[in-house]
C-alpha cells in the first residue's frame, strides 16, 4: 500500500502529547491533509504549537537540517483544527482517536465521529490499555475500528502496536497496517487484550519503580540513573512520566488493567497521592499540572548530559 492510500486524516482529541506526534508522522511521510478535532480549542491550539515548535516539531527539524523552511511551511499548510465534529471530520478517510484512557469518553467520541464520515472510513484508536472490542461496542460498524498504540515521540519512534479484535475487519486492518508501513513505521499486530503486550509489560516496571521509591529503597534520580546506565533506557522512569506528562495516562491505564487483570496491576498508593495532589508532569503538555515527580518529592533532578559537539 502506498503512503497516498489516505487523503484526509483526522486526529480525534486534538493535538496533545500523542495526537500531535501522530499528525506529524502522517504529514511528514505522506501528502495527506490532517485536521485536529477536539471540543476544546485549547487542545487544538496546543497541538498546532507542538507540531510547529514542539521538542520534536517542524522548526526543530529545520534547525537540525532534517527539512527545509519551505518544507515546514508546506506541511503547516496541510494541517488545520476544528472544534466542530461535522466540519473537522468532513471527508476524513482515516480517523486516529487520541483521547484520555477513559472508556465511556472514548466510546462517546467514536460514536459521534462515526456520524460525520463516509461508510468506508477507517478508525484507529491510540489506546494503550483498553480492549478494542470494548471501544467498538457502541459503534454502528464495529469492523472499522483498529487499535494503533503509538509510542512517544510518535513521529520519531517506529513501533506501532496494532490491536486486532474479533470484530475488526481484515480489509480495515490491512489498510491501517499498510499505511503505517508506507509512512515508515513498524506495525506489529497483536491480539486484542487489556494492555495488549507493551503496556502490560512496561506498567509492571513503572509500578515497581514507584513502590521502591515509596519504600525508600531508592529515589527517583537514582532509579532514573540506574535504568539509563544499567539497562540502556533512553529516559529514566520518572523522567518519562514527568517530561512526557504521561503520568495520568499511566494511572488511567493501570486502573483499567487492575479492573480487568487483577491485583498485580494495582495502582501504587504513592502514585495516587502524587496525582491527586495535581502533579501530572510537564505543564507544557498538561497546563493544569503543578509539576512532576521531582517537584512533588522535592528531589534534585540530575543534570542532562551535554551533547557531544560534531567535529
Amino acid at each position: 500500500m502506498s503512503a497516498d492510500a489516505f487523503k484526509h486524516v483526522a486526529i480525534l482529541g486534538g493535538g496533545g502529547l500523542m495526537g500531535h506526534g501522530i499528525a506529524l508522522a502522517c504529514l511528514q511521510a505522506s501528502a495527506v491533509r490532517v485536521t485536529l478535532v477536539s471540543r476544546k480549542q485549547a487542545s487544538i491550539d496546543l497541538g498546532m504549537e507542538l507540531i510547529e515548535k514542539g521538542p520534536f516539531g517542524l522548526q526543530k527539524g529545520v534547525k537540525r537540517g532534517k527539512i527545509t523552511e519551505d518544507q515546514a511551511t508546506e506541511i503547516m499548510g496541510r494541517v488545520a483544527g476544528s472544534t466542530d465534529y461535522a466540519k473537522g471530520l468532513a471527508g476524513a478517510d482515516l480517523v486516529f482517536e487520541s483521547i484520555p484512557e477513559i472508556v465511556d469518553v472514548k466510546q462517546d467520541a467514536l460514536c459521534e465521529a462515526e456520524k460525520h464520515v463516509a461508510s468506508d472510513a477507517v478508525f484507529a484508536s491510540n489506546t494503550s490499555s483498553i480492549m478494542i472490542s470494548e471501544l467498538a461496542a457502541k459503534m454502528d460498524n464495529t469492523s472499522r475500528l483498529v487499535g494503533t498504540h503509538w509510542f512517544y515521540p510518535s513521529n520519531i519512534l517506529p513501533l506501532v502496536e496494532v490491536g486486532r479484535s474479533e470484530l475488526t475487519g481484515q480489509a480495515e486492518l490491512d489498510k491501517v497496517v499498510g499505511y503505517l508501513a508506507a509512512i515508515g513505521k513498524k506495525p506489529v499486530v497483536v491480539k486484542d487484550s487489556p494492555g495488549f503486550f507493551m503496556t502490560r509489560f512496561i506498567n509492571l516496571y513503572v509500578a515497581e519503580a514507584i513502590r521502591l521509591v515509596e519504600l525508600g529503597v531508592a529515589g527517583p534520580a537514582e532509579i532514573d540513573e540506574m535504568v539509563k546506565t544499567g539497562l540502556g533506557w533512553p529516559m529514566g522512569v520518572f523522567e518519562l512520566l514527568d517530561d512526557t506528562a504521561s503520568f495520568d495516562s499511566f494511572v488511567q491505564a493501570q486502573s483499567y488493567l487492575f479492573e480487568t487483570l487483577g491485583e498485580r496491576y494495582a495502582v501504587p498508593a504513592l502514585a495516587r497521592k502524587v496525582i491527586l495532589a495535581g502533579y501530572k508532569g510537564d505543564p507544557k503538555f498538561k497546563p493544569d499540572s503543578k509539576g512532576g515527580w521531582y517537584e512533588f518529592l522535592g528531589a534534585e533532578r540530575p543534570p542532562k548530559p551535554e551533547k557531544k559537539k560534531k567535529g
